[in-house]
């Protein structure tokens, strides 16, 4: 599975054997949006391009927002967009790669990291306008890069892979963990405390920077595919079959806040109630405002600072497409991408609809 994880989103899961008939013919669906060529999308201001701009298309699986109106997305065949006007016109960027990109991350206005498929990395020092590619040491999939400092950059992908950089992103150290696991994400609510998460309901964490590492239990083998801690005590972890879990004790323990714990025969759980649950790929907070994306258009946002969530839709015509993941700024703004081109403003909750600005 380490090769196709982050295409069709399903990494290794103890799973009954039960499942594998029927859960395959309800994942294929969401299978082919993902494998399929992109289609265009309308140039509508609110997302997907506009007159003057690129015209995105291809799948997007990253964001950071680096203003109000300043973002960077990417995605597919190394596409890289950028944005000075909140997402009414995009502009592609030069990038030395056409291999998958999973996720970005900025040091500031203009130094960023973004990485990928068979270890792909590449950074920029203009805000997203060029890059340049990087040595990573590894072929592994690169699925998350965060910055934990200024210039103290962390990437995470398959097999355990746990990447070093002290320098922006330029050279890197290998300080991958003995687990064979996947991991698909990292929160760091400040350079001392770090959170990873992965497949089989892995939750890692270090209290020195990174030096050490120790696996908190979650109660759970489902895949977690993203985290947010806004502090180094309170966090979320969402994931498949629509799994929401909730710490406010450094992960010590967790409570369920949706979904189910257990994995479970879909001949058990009954096909509607596993389309009422989707899986949830990513995690984000800015301030009481908490936002989580997932399978079939799923938003689930929160205003009462992650103790209670509730579904969001985007605009009629977006509203099926597969969220992979999204990104928030310090003034309320929020910024959700996916499938086919799709990248949707938002604030307080909302997303814009055609010709609107949120």
């Amino acid at each position: 599975m380490h090769g196709t994880f982050p295409p069709n989103r399903r990494a290794r899961s103890r799973r009954p054997k039960v499942r594998h008939g029927l859960a395959a013919a309800a994942a294929l669906p969401i299978a082919l949006l993902l494998l399929s060529a992109p289609r265009p999308v309308r140039a509508d201001g609110a997302g997907g391009g506009a007159p003057g701009g690129a015209r995105v298309v291809e799948n997007l699986y990253g964001a950071k927002l680096l203003d109000e109106d300043h973002a960077v997305v990417v995605g597919a065949f190394g596409a890289v967009f950028r944005t000075a006007d909140g997402g009414r016109t995009w502009q592609a960027a030069k990038v030395p790669t056409r291999e998958y990109l999973f996720a970005v991350d900025f040091d500031g206005p203009s130094d960023g990291v973004a990485v990928g498929k068979a270890g792909a990395i590449v950074t920029t020092a203009d805000g997203g306008e060029t890059w340049t590619r990087r040595e990573g040491g590894t072929d592994r999939n690169l699925f998350s890069v965060a910055f934990s400092a200024p210039k103290h950059a962390w990437a995470v992908g398959d097999w355990g892979t746990v990447l070093e950089s002290t320098d922006g992103g330029a050279t890197w150290t290998n300080r991958s963990l003995k687990d064979d696991v996947v991991l698909t994400s990292q929160s760091w609510p400040d350079a001392s405390h770090g959170y990873l998460a992965g497949e089989f309901g892995t939750v890692q964490k270090t209290e020195d920077g990174g030096a050490t590492w120790t696996k908190l239990p979650t109660g759970t083998d489902k895949t977690i595919f993203g985290v947010a801690f806004p502090t180094a005590q309170k966090g979320w972890a969402v994931g498949i079959d629509g799994l929401v879990l909730r710490t406010t004790d450094g992960g010590a323990t967790w409570n369920l806040q949706r979904g189910r714990m257990g994995i479970e025969s879909l001949e058990a759980l009954g096909f509607m109630e596993a389309l009422r649950n989707p899986s949830l790929y990513d995690v984000r907070f800015s301030g009481p405002r908490g936002y989580v994306v997932g399978d079939i258009g799923t938003v689930l946002v929160s205003d009462d600072a992650g103790e209670t969530w509730k579904e969001k839709k985007l605009p009629t015509g977006r509203d099926m497409n597969w969220l992979r993941g999204l990104a928030v700024s310090a003034g309320g703004r929020a910024l959700v991408v996916g499938s086919n081109g799709l990248a949707a403003f938002g604030r307080d909750g909302e997303f814009a609809g055609k010709g609107e600005r949120p």
